[in-house]
């Protein structure tokens, strides 16, 4: 293989480089440039694919790290979003295995986050919300074994009640929210007579 040029690939970046060789364009980060001496001229056909699926680790590293910064997320989120940029199922695996070494990504610290962030949340709509980021059931069970489900429905009762008159028609629509919300019945019954009665 011969590297034919190298350039920076945006402005914007000045850590990632195009790189022009007899056989297509790599993009590479400067660490891995740097690493394993590419340079123009003949280059090992070996050696460059180690170079190039170090710099994907490295680039597909650092775009985990933006990403996570707005918000914790799950590994079936992250591997989704490093899917969508295009990057292989082998830079994906070890990207998410350095992010959790890393302790950047953790299903369970995300799951116990999110249930504390849903204190009106029934243990069946919690259930699913997590089974939809990926959250393996075995954790999802053993965390929501401490969640009071009576709480959670009061909780959710009184925020759906504020500011509204406690009357027949406000108590039946109550009734129903908080069955659309995966709460059992004889959970709900209980709460509204607490409501009731407060």
């Amino acid at each position: 293989m011969e590297i034919l040029e190298i350039t920076l690939k945006s402005k914007n970046n000045p850590n990632v480089f195009l790189v022009k060789t007899d056989g297509g364009e790599y993009t590479l980060h400067s660490d891995s440039i740097v690493k394993f001496s590419i340079a123009k001229g003949q280059y090992d056909d070996e050696k460059f694919v180690e170079a190039t699926l170090d710099s994907s680790q490295i680039i597909a590293f650092n775009l985990c790290v933006k990403y996570l910064n707005a918000s914790i997320k799950t590994m079936r989120q992250v591997r989704d979003y490093l899917k969508k940029k295009n990057f292989e199922d082998v830079v994906i695996d070890l990207t998410i295995n350095k992010l959790k070494d890393y302790n950047i990504i953790d299903d369970k610290n995300f799951a116990t986050m999110y249930i504390r962030s849903n204190p009106n949340f029934s243990k069946m709509k919690l259930k699913q919300k997590l089974i939809s980021f990926g959250v393996n059931s075995s954790t999802i069970d053993e965390l929501l074994s401490e969640v009071d489900e009576y709480e959670a429905c009061l909780n959710s009762g009184r925020k759906f009640l504020k500011s509204k008159p406690i009357d027949e028609a406000v108590m039946d629509k109550l009734n129903r929210h908080l069955y659309s919300q995966g709460f059992m019945w004889e959970t709900i019954k209980n709460v509204m007579v607490d409501l009731i009665s407060n």
